[in-house]
C-alpha cells in the first residue's frame, strides 16, 4: 500500500510528532510512506526513516490559478460545490497545487493531519477515487475553526475515515455524520525511565507551545505564587510560540531566576529525565502527548482539567493530580505534592502503567486494522465502478 501523508509543515508540535511516529511505524512494517508539506517549513523537527520520501510543494501564495489545470480546478469546484463549501473558492490555488503534488506520488491512500490541513486535502481529492483519511489532534467539543468550521464539517462527512485520539472526540464527529474512529496517539516508549531525582535542586517541568490555549502565564503565577515556600523547587517551560516575550517579562516580574524558558527541545525523554513533576496549564487537549511522556517515565502530573482526554490520561489520586479552578488550585496542587515526597513516589511508581493503558502497539495495530479496511472498501467500490 502507497500512503501519502499530507501536513502542512514538520517542526516541533505534537501533531507533527504523531505523523513522523506513524510514517517510521508504516515503513518499518513495509508500507511505501511519502510524507508531502506544504508551507515551506524548516527542516523537520523529529527523525525521519531513511526509507520514506519527503516532498515539500513550497506552497508560492502568489500563484495565479489560471495557472493551474483546468481539469483539476473543475474538479475542485464541483467538490466544493456538492459539499456546500463555495466560499473556500479563494482556497483554489493551494488546494489545486496540493491536488497535483498528491497524484505525482501515485497513493493508494492519503492520510491528512491537522484541520485545515485536513480540509484541503479533502477538498483536493474530489473526483480522484483515493481514499483519504483525516486525522484531528484537538478537542472539537471545545475548539471551533471560525468561519472554516461548516467547509470542515461538511467535508469530513465525505472523507473515507476521520481519526481522532479520544472517542469523545469521535463521537462529536460521528454526531455530525463523520465515518469516525478514536485511536490514540501513537507515541514511542522511553528507552528508560526518569533518572534520579535526589539532586540538589527539584524540577518542575512542562512541554508545550507558548500560545494561549495552553495558559503558560497561569503556571507561571501559580507557581511564583509558592515560590519562596520551596526554595530548592524550579519550573522549566519547554516550547515556543507567541506567548514567549510577554512570558520572559511576566517571569522577571514575578520569580526571576526560578522560572527558565530553554525554548523548543527535539527529545521530550531528555528533559523528562530526573524531573521531580510534570504540570499542564491547557484548558483544551486532544490526547496530551507531553502527558503520556512524563507518565511513561515515571514523572507524576498535576494537569488542569482539559476535558475526557486528560481525565483518561491522568487518574486521580493515583499517578496524578486533576485541578479545577483556577490559579490558586493550581498552586495549591502543586504545593501538596511539591511538600509530599512519598505521595509523588507513590504517584511515579503507578504513573509507567500508561504504556499498557495506552500502548503504542495497540495504537499501531488500530491503525492497521483501519488502513487495510479502507483500502478494501476503495478497491470494492471502484471494482464496482469499473463494472458499471
Amino acid at each position: 500500500m502507497r500512503i501519502t501523508m499530507v501536513i502542512g509543515g514538520l517542526a516541533g508540535g505534537g501533531a507533527e510528532r504523531v505523523c513522523v511516529n506513524l510514517a517510521n511505524a508504516w515503513a518499518a512494517r513495509g508500507r511505501d510512506v511519502t510524507i508531502l508539506t506544504y508551507a515551506r517549513s524548516l527542516a523537520p523537527a523529529y527523525d525521519i526513516d531513511s526509507g520514506i520520501e519527503r516532498r515539500d510543494i513550497g506552497w508560492p501564495r502568489g500563484a495565479n490559478a489560471t495557472e493551474l489545470n483546468p481539469a483539476s480546478i473543475a474538479a475542485v469546484l464541483r467538490g466544493l460545490e456538492r459539499a456546500g463549501c463555495a466560499d473556500l473558492i479563494e482556497e483554489i490555488n493551494i488546494i489545486v497545487m496540493l491536488r497535483h503534488a498528491i497524484l505525482a506520488t501515485a497513493p493508494d491512500l492519503v492520510v491528512a493531519h491537522l484541520d485545515m490541513t485536513n480540509v484541503r486535502a479533502l477538498a483536493a481529492m474530489h473526483e480522484t477515487n483515493v481514499p483519504v483519511i483525516a486525522c484531528e489532534q484537538t478537542d472539537l467539543n471545545e475548539i471551533s475553526l471560525g468561519r472554516w468550521q461548516g467547509a470542515r464539517q461538511a467535508l469530513y462527512r465525505h472523507a473515507s475515515a476521520v481519526v481522532a485520539p479520544h472517542p469523545s472526540i469521535a463521537d462529536w464527529l460521528k454526531q455530525r455524520g463523520a465515518n469516525a474512529y478514536a485511536i490514540p496517539n501513537a507515541l514511542f516508549p522511553p528507552s528508560k525511565m526518569a533518572g534520579d531525582r535526589n539532586g540538589e535542586r527539584r524540577r518542575v517541568v512542562t512541554l508545550s507551545r507558548l500560545s494561549p490555549e495552553k495558559r503558560p502565564a497561569l503556571l507561571v503565577r501559580a507557581f511564583a505564587a509558592i515560590a519562596r515556600d520551596f526554595p530548592q523547587w524550579d519550573l522549566e517551560i519547554y516550547g515556543v510560540g507567541p506567548l514567549h516575550k510577554p512570558l520572559a517579562g511576566l517571569i522577571k516580574e514575578l520569580a526571576p531566576g526560578r522560572i527558565q524558558l530553554p525554548g523548543f527541545v527535539r527529545d521530550n525523554y531528555a528533559v523528562l529525565s530526573g524531573a521531580d513533576l510534570f504540570v499542564s496549564s491547557s484548558w483544551v487537549e486532544g490526547f496530551g502527548n507531553a502527558i503520556w511522556e512524563a507518565l511513561a517515565c515515571g514523572v507524576p502530573v498535576v494537569a488542569m482539567d482539559a476535558g475526557p482526554p486528560v481525565r483518561s490520561l491522568v487518574r486521580d489520586g493515583i499517578d496524578g493530580l486533576i485541578v479545577k479552578g483556577d490559579v490558586a488550585e493550581l498552586a495549591s496542587a502543586l504545593s501538596s505534592l511539591m511538600g509530599d515526597d512519598a505521595r509523588r513516589k507513590a504517584f511515579a511508581e503507578r504513573a509507567p502503567e500508561v504504556l499498557s493503558r495506552y500502548s503504542l502497539e495497540s495504537a499501531l495495530n488500530a491503525w492497521d486494522a483501519l488502513l487495510d479496511d479502507v483500502g478494501t472498501r476503495s478497491k470494492r467500490c471502484n471494482d464496482l465502478g469499473a463494472n458499471a
